[in-house]
């Protein structure tokens, strides 16, 4: 049996505290603009994949009130599901939202969430969400037709896109799809792009242009997928509730911090709950790193190691049992920790 002060910190966290729990995400459904039918569905969606991992727990609001500082520091993220509109929030709304990402909180907006504070009143918001659907019909419309069929193609790695294939790849989807070119459209600069939209027609704003994206935001996490109009996304498209899946746990994040370490290691992994296959997507610094996983009594059963040349490599973990265990990854000074379910 391996020990040391990292895992006894590991051990004694999780016991105490992490499996009194699960986490809890906040769906937020407000809108003072077009309200889509799939809204329900997407709530449903949320709660049902959350219930299926036993990861998160779900809470639903509308209400505006429910944005201060004491109700969100119950949740690892809040997800904006197709709100809309313009004055979602007070101004001591907005503040209690900012200091939840600025405190390391998540944030996951769907479709019409850059349908949301388009008139740029917030720009926080903007910047977070990661863009702004450009004007009304007719001079120019803000999005394709609902049943427009096109491709996007995979254009960065990530956990909410990899399981469809690698970069280049495309994937093929029915959609009502965004614009953001002209008249008031918007994309913020250091979105991380992660699927892009073929021409859908003629136009100048009907170009190549980005459906999905990611970044770190102000001390937290942020996911934006344009995608998920229609009702039935939320019900019948695999590769759809996948992604959201996928991206819940992102802005959610997979890492606990414990014990302080010199320099937090930022990483991503991925599926968890696990069956055979573990991904694990860290940042590239020149370094080696190493991967190690524990049982709950302190025993290693698992490590190995991620070159430096590496920033995303898969683990088969298929001979572990069932059940909760703790790990690190750490590179030089750097390090942090996770836990995983195996199923």
């Amino acid at each position: 049996m391996k020990t040391n002060t990292l895992l006894i910190s590991i051990l004694f966290t999780i016991t105490s505290f992490t499996l009194s729990a699960q986490d809890k995400v906040l769906v937020f459904t407000k809108t003072n603009g077009f309200a889509h039918s799939s809204i329900d569905d997407g709530v449903a969606l949320i709660t049902n994949l959350g219930i299926t991992n036993g990861i998160w727990i779900t809470d639903t609001t509308n209400d505006a009130d429910d944005f201060t500082t004491t109700n969100l520091s119950q949740y690892k993220a809040v997800i904006w599901c197709n709100t809309s509109g313009n004055n979602l929030l007070n101004d001591s709304q907005k503040n209690a939202f900012e200091n939840f990402i600025a405190n390391g909180g998540g944030f996951l907006g769907i479709h019409a969430a850059t349908d949301t504070y388009r008139d740029g009143s917030w720009p926080f918001y903007n910047e977070l969400v990661g863009g702004i659907v450009q004007s009304d019909p007719p001079t120019f419309p803000n999005h394709t037709s609902k049943n427009h069929n096109a491709n996007m193609t995979i254009v960065d790695s990530h956990s909410s896109v990899q399981f469809i294939g690698d970069i280049g790849d495309t994937w093929n989807k029915t959609e009502e799809y965004y614009y953001w070119l002209n008249a008031g459209g918007y994309l913020y600069s250091n979105n991380i792009n992660l699927l892009v939209v073929e021409a859908t027609g003629s136009n100048d704003y009907d170009q190549a242009r980005p459906m999905s994206w990611y970044k770190e935001y102000m001390g937290g996490r942020s996911f934006y997928t344009a995608l998920g109009h229609n009702d039935d996304d939320y019900q019948d498209d695999e590769n759809f509730m996948r992604h959201i899946e996928e991206g819940i746990k992102y802005v959610i994040g997979n890492t606990l911090s414990i014990n302080q370490p010199d320099i937090e290691l930022s990483f991503n992994i991925s599926p968890n709950p696990v069956n055979n296959i573990i991904q694990v997507n860290t940042e590239l610094d020149g370094t080696d790193k190493e991967l190690t996983i524990y049982t709950l009594n302190g025993q290693e059963i698992f490590t190995e190691k991620i070159p430096s040349t590496e920033s995303n490599i898969a683990f088969n973990v298929a001979h572990l049992s069932e059940g909760l265990y703790i790990g690190s990854i750490t590179s030089g000074k750097k390090s942090n920790a996770f836990k995983i379910i195996k199923n």
